[in-house]
């Protein structure tokens, strides 16, 4: 994982509607809508996790990591965030295929509170591409 700072943030040079927390092991983007999630991605020597607020997913190739943190940016992909009264539970990250939202994997909560009414929102981020 030796170049991705340099990757991300020469990609998001090229859009607008978004904030970047940078560090030495990560990069955290925030978008400004409220219905949108923040889209991390953290390095630990040759392991890489991206998340997508509570989701995340680990990977050991630098290309999958940056297509996967490059895709929650993209308006293909939003979050499927299932609460029970008003904590999280879990969360899949979901793909638009031929026009339907497709689940695929989903990361949760071992202990939840089950017996509080469960409610199901949809995040999904907006960036714009900066016209040249």
């Amino acid at each position: 994982m030796a170049n991705w700072h340099e990757a991300i943030l020469a990609k998001l040079a090229n859009y607008t509607g978004h904030k970047v927390d940078v560090g030495d092991d990560h990069i955290v983007v925030s978008c400004g809508n409220p219905e949108s999630f923040d889209v991390s991605i953290h390095a630990n020597g040759d392991d890489c996790q991206i998340g997508f607020d509570g989701w995340h997913e680990h990977f050991d190739a630098e290309e999958d990591a940056l297509n996967c943190f490059a895709f929650g940016l993209s308006e293909e992909c939003r979050l499927k965030v299932v609460k029970r009264g008003n904590m999280e539970c879990s969360w899949t990250a979901q793909a638009l295929q031929d026009g339907t939202w497709v689940d695929d994997t989903t990361t949760g909560l071992i202990f939840v509170p089950f017996w509080r009414p469960k409610k199901v929102e949809y995040r999904q981020n907006t960036i714009t591409k900066i016209e040249t």
